[in-house]
């Protein structure tokens, strides 16, 4: 799952980095419906891991709410890249904060 965590994560930051800087030659909203759809992809993810994490109780406190702040952050750059001026690349500036 971390493996495909990862591949979400990456193909968001390269979506929204590539809509950043095709915003005058390309501005079509292909990228940044691909990166939306990785974004959503990961924050599934990350809800399935923080479910699983939560059932068993050998898990500490600190990786559930390690869980809990990357699926607010995914959903913080949600909201960021639906209000994109494309000045700067936001979700990949967003997601750098998921550890």
């Amino acid at each position: 799952m971390k493996n495909q965590l990862n591949e979400s994560l990456d193909v968001a930051r390269r979506a929204c980095s590539r809509c950043y800087a095709h915003k005058t030659f390309r501005p079509s909203n292909e990228d940044k419906e691909t990166a939306q759809k990785a974004v959503k992809r990961a924050r599934v993810l990350l809800n399935e891991a923080f479910e699983e994490k939560r059932k068993c109780d050998e898990t500490t406190i600190e990786q559930i709410n390690a869980l809990k702040e990357a699926k607010i952050i995914c959903l913080d750059a949600l909201d960021t890249c639906n209000n994109c001026d494309k000045e700067r690349p936001r979700i990949k500036e967003i997601l750098s904060n998921i550890k």
